[in-house]
């Protein structure tokens, strides 16, 4: 890919017309990371979180649902609004639309701030500066990813077939532990990962596909091939019309 290509994926507005399959299609977080927090690093309902780069919501969704006051800071004004729609009825919801290195958020102010499947996205250097501007002190910083296995002979199946898709990727491995240990700036961090997987039929998953800032959607003249090649892999490997994803929630956590 040359630089100029590079350079042009915006990662704000990459998003925006896989907003609603990003919403409906990607997975969830497991419950069993909140009961981490509350037994290693004391979180309770009386600490203000941030969750940054935030998206659909799916990862403020999982501590608004447990009762925590959360604050997300989403730029994608139709990710945005999918949170909004979606969990505008929790009374400690508060949405922003601004950048994770701007947040608008009130110095000293948070207790946790947390990224879900957004880190690799932004400015380390900068956004290191504007989370040490809004957190209190002694506050943790959580980053975590959902990391799809391979090891299955579906789950190797499908990853090659995404990879014909990927090229245009315009970060890093996800979970970089090069980045993140950069972030943290020699602090301790702990690393955990904790399973989880679903069941998806095959409209579920190419929703799921389709929700990749990389996929083709409906009108690209790839679109066609790419869901008769799905649904043939989908077609080899299901169990009683559903294939298994399994994940890890990687979970990177230091103080800031």
């Amino acid at each position: 890919m040359n630089e100029h290509f590079y350079m042009s994926l915006d990662p704000i507005s990459r998003f925006s017309d896989h907003s609603s399959d990003y919403q409906k299609y990607r997975p969830g977080y497991p419950d069993a990371i909140i009961t981490y927090l509350e037994q290693n690093i004391g979180l309770n309902l009386k600490k203000n979180i941030a969750d940054i780069g935030s998206g659909t919501g799916i990862f403020t969704e999982l501590f608004l649902r447990k009762g925590y006051p959360v604050t997300a800071v989403e730029p994608n004004n139709e990710m945005r609004l999918q949170a909004e729609e979606h969990l505008g009825y929790f009374r400690h919801f508060k949405s922003i639309g601004t950048r994770a290195e701007a947040t608008l958020i009130p110095s000293g102010t948070i207790d946790l701030i947390t990224v879900a499947q957004a880190f690799h996205w932004f400015d380390t250097q900068q956004v290191r500066s504007e989370f040490l501007r809004i957190a209190k002190p002694g506050a943790y910083v959580l980053l975590v990813w959902n990391i799809l296995q391979h090891k299955t002979p579906f789950l190797k199946a499908y990853q090659q077939f995404k990879e014909g898709f990927s090229v245009s990727k315009p970060y890093r491995d996800k979970a970089d532990k090069e980045q993140v240990e950069h972030f943290f700036n020699g602090a301790e961090i702990i690393v955990q990962e904790i399973y989880h997987s679903r069941l998806l039929d095959f409209n579920e998953l190419l929703g799921y596909f389709r929700s990749s800032s990389y996929a083709p959607l409906p009108g690209d003249p790839e679109y066609t091939s790419a869901e008769s090649n799905l649904r043939s892999i989908f077609d080899r490997f299901e169990k009683n019309g559903k294939v298994k994803l399994e994940y890890d929630a990687k979970m990177f956590l230091g103080k800031i």
